[in-house]
């Protein structure tokens, strides 16, 4: 199972796990089975969130673990078979730890309307693109 993980940068800071899943950030891609990991620019592997998902399920993602994340773009992994997992803090190696050891908990919608202010929970403000998604 492949897991991926929104992280600062590819160098100093890729340890980190970034604010969110997004076209401009940075992945890591974690082989939970060959225990392998892999760090991209997303824009490398999509172009923009519409073409972000088929990409992942291309790499066999079926996880994300992610600090936050907006309701909508929530809905649509969800929808889209992805399990989404918050972690806790923004260490990266940690957070897989807890994964493999089945100690992090699943987003819910509860937990990402916390998010929601950010965007306004409008798809319009959303930098995720969803708008498309909701049609």
């Amino acid at each position: 199972m492949n897991i991926v993980i929104p992280v600062l940068d590819l160098d100093l800071k890729r340890n980190t796990i970034a604010g969110g899943l997004s076209v401009t950030g940075n992945i890591c891609i974690f082989d939970s089975i060959f225990h392998e990991t892999i760090w991209l620019k997303t824009i490398d592997l999509a172009p923009n969130m519409g073409e972000l998902l088929p990409a992942l399920e291309r790499k066999k993602v079926s996880t994300i673990i992610t600090k936050q994340i907006h309701p909508m773009a929530l809905k649509v992994l969800v929808n889209k078979g992805f399990e989404v997992y918050k972690s806790i803090g923004d260490e990266l190696d940690l957070n897989i730890h807890f994964f493999v050891n089945n100690e992090l908990t699943l987003f819910d919608m509860e937990a990402a309307m916390k998010f929601a202010t950010i965007c306004g929970g409008e798809c319009s403000d959303c930098s995720t693109e969803c708008e498309d998604e909701k049609k």
